[in-house]
């Protein structure tokens, strides 16, 4: 009996040992510095802070119980639920960041107040195929853009499935969607139909499309061509490839035009109001704009994949700030894709190539200058 309680205790002194090694291990891209990160540099009025990175269940302060403790300290800590390939976010009003992920293949719910990371998406009827897009209603429903089954799912705020609509006779590729609450109607893109197409938030009856509707020609389509080809267009309400949309605060439609290279703003019945933007390698332009969202002062904000930023624009398309560089660092960004800004100001940017989400804040004290406050290194 004694050897056994000797046994005992050394093992749990090893234990103790190995649980105080672990301590404070987290996994993910992250960089502990306690440097303030602000854009524009000293001794302009600071404007964008960087806050913090969300990459894994860790980021969420999950806690583990003594077993779960002791059994990672002798078989070592599972892997965390993480990231693999984030396509869009959005911040839904009660505090929950949600995430597409091509990598899943669902959607990841990073929810802070109950320390959980949930997957949305995983099974039955419910079961997504390939996610882009994600929002939420003012009802807390969450709305998914499952552009495998060319479809938007529709899940209750607990995850629940309730019901779908599309399909492949409505889209080709769905992609970014936003519900206007107020106006009832969901926009949904269509980034192979080059279109955005309007349903009722209601009974989620198709209305109109905003877009070029061409006519399909005759004969067999060319090898590879997997789009409706004939509705590209570079008019105004005409799309090539467009990929997300933001609404403003008086129902305006904020699209990007992926390869028409431009912010196009259009009215909540389809109108054009204006556009802005141009191909390009210089500050201000355009050459992979991927996601777009506004501030609560109207500033409209665009990342780009090739420039791995985020442009921060006038409505009128003045260039006032570049935030962001390329890199893997505590900031960086490589491959940036959906932005969602809550209504705190709260700037969630997919950092795609690491695998995680930036989050960073508005200041807004004061006016920008009559001067971009840029340069093209984003400083």
């Amino acid at each position: 009996m004694t050897n056994k309680r000797i046994l005992f205790s050394a093992t749990l002194l090893l234990m103790v040992a190995l649980l105080s090694a672990c301590a404070g291990s987290r996994s993910g891209i992250q960089d502990t510095g306690d440097e303030e990160l602000v854009w524009p540099l000293p001794p302009e009025p600071p404007k964008i802070r960087f806050e913090k990175s969300i990459h894994s269940e860790l980021d969420v302060g999950r806690k583990r119980s003594l077993a779960q403790k002791i059994y990672e300290a002798i078989f070592g800590r599972a892997p965390a639920k993480a990231l693999k390939k984030p396509i869009m976010v959005h911040a839904a009003q009660d505090g929950r960041i949600l995430v597409t992920d091509s990598g899943w293949r669902k959607v990841l719910a990073f929810n802070f107040a109950n320390k959980t990371l949930d997957v949305i998406g995983k099974g039955g009827r419910g079961r997504l195929r390939n996610p882009l897009g994600v929002t939420t209603d003012v009802d807390g429903l969450i709305y998914v853009t499952d552009a495998g089954g060319q479809r938007v799912m529709v899940y209750r705020p607990d995850g629940k499935f309730i019901r779908a609509f599309g399909g492949k006779d409505v889209f080709v590729r769905p992609s970014g969607i936003v519900v206007n609450s107020d106006e009832n109607k969901i926009y949904v893109v269509d980034t192979w139909g080059h279109q955005i197409k309007v349903f009722d938030r209601q009974t989620n009856r198709f209305l109109f499309t905003i877009g070029k509707q061409g006519e399909k020609p005759e004969g067999e389509l060319p090898e590879g061509v997997l789009d409706k080809s004939w509705n590209r267009g570079d008019g105004e309400c005409e799309f090539r490839f467009p990929t997300q949309v933001a609404l403003g605060p008086d129902g305006r439609l904020y699209i990007v035009d992926t390869l028409n290279f431009r912010i196009q703003i259009i009215s909540p019945d389809g109108e054009f109001i204006s556009a802005f933007g141009e191909v390009g390698n210089t500050p201000g332009s355009f050459y992979r704009p991927k996601g777009v969202s506004l501030d609560s002062d109207g500033h409209v904000y665009v990342t780009d994949a090739a420039f791995s930023n985020i442009q921060i624009f006038e409505q009128t398309g003045k260039l006032l700030l570049n935030v962001g560089s390329f890199g893997s660092g505590k900031a960086d960004m490589r491959l940036p894709a959906g932005l969602f800004i809550n209504s705190l100001d709260q700037i969630y940017v997919v950092d795609q190539f690491n695998n995680r989400i930036q989050v960073y804040q508005y200041l807004g004290d004061e006016p920008y200058t009559s001067e971009p406050l840029t340069d093209k290194e984003g400083r």
